[in-house]
């Protein structure tokens, strides 16, 4: 009965250990995965710096900033020092005296790609949040609209957790429409979204 039982620890600790290596194995195939597709987009900077696929190897998250002039992409290789930059934008917008479309309030989220807003949609009004998308609308979104002076952020995992990517639309006035097809790894790939506003 001893050896048994003896037997029975033995295997239990060597499936423990098995289930530990792949498991790490499978997590750490995940982040590579994220970190491999954020650096397939074209990035310009990141930091504030222009950005080098060997100098950068760190990026935690990416910012598309679309405005009336075109778009760039930005990348920060800490959470601290995207906070500081979004602080520094919301900062200047907030000091804008221009009137903004008060009836543009919305963010969209799209079903299929569109550069015009059709198809099935859910929307978010600037400054709301949803920490788990219904499950006809998990990992399904393809395509955003965003609201003037407003911002949405997306999260691959519920509860705004995961790798994330930002869309700001930094215009007074006028939607900003933006494929997530045009971004490797992130086409129906939404779980959870975070929005907010400049003025």
């Amino acid at each position: 009965m001893k050896m048994i039982r003896n037997l029975f620890l033995t295997l239990t600790a060597v499936a423990g250990v098995f289930t530990f290596v792949f498991g790490f194995k499978g997590e750490t195939k995940a982040a590579s995965s994220a970190s491999s597709s954020i650096h397939k987009l074209k990035i310009d900077t990141v930091d504030g710096v222009k950005y080098s696929p060997d100098k950068h190897k760190q990026i935690v998250g990416i910012v598309i900033e679309i405005n009336d002039q075109g778009e760039r992409i930005l990348g920060f290789s800490t959470q601290q020092k995207f906070e500081a930059y979004h602080q520094k934008t919301k900062k200047l917008l907030s000091n804008n005296t221009s009137p903004v479309d008060s009836l543009a309030k919305y963010n969209y989220f799209y079903e299929h790609t569109s550069n015009k807003g059709y198809g099935n949609f859910i929307q978010l009004e600037s400054g709301k949040s949803n920490s788990s998308l219904s499950t006809g609308w998990n990992d399904r979104i393809s395509a955003v609209g965003v609201a003037p002076e407003s911002w949405v952020r997306l999260f691959k995992d519920s509860n705004y957790r995961g790798t994330w990517i930002q869309i700001n639309n930094t215009a007074l006035s006028g939607y900003k429409y933006k494929n997530l097809t045009d971004f490797s790894g992130w086409n129906d790939q939404t779980s959870s979204i975070q929005t907010g506003n400049y003025n």
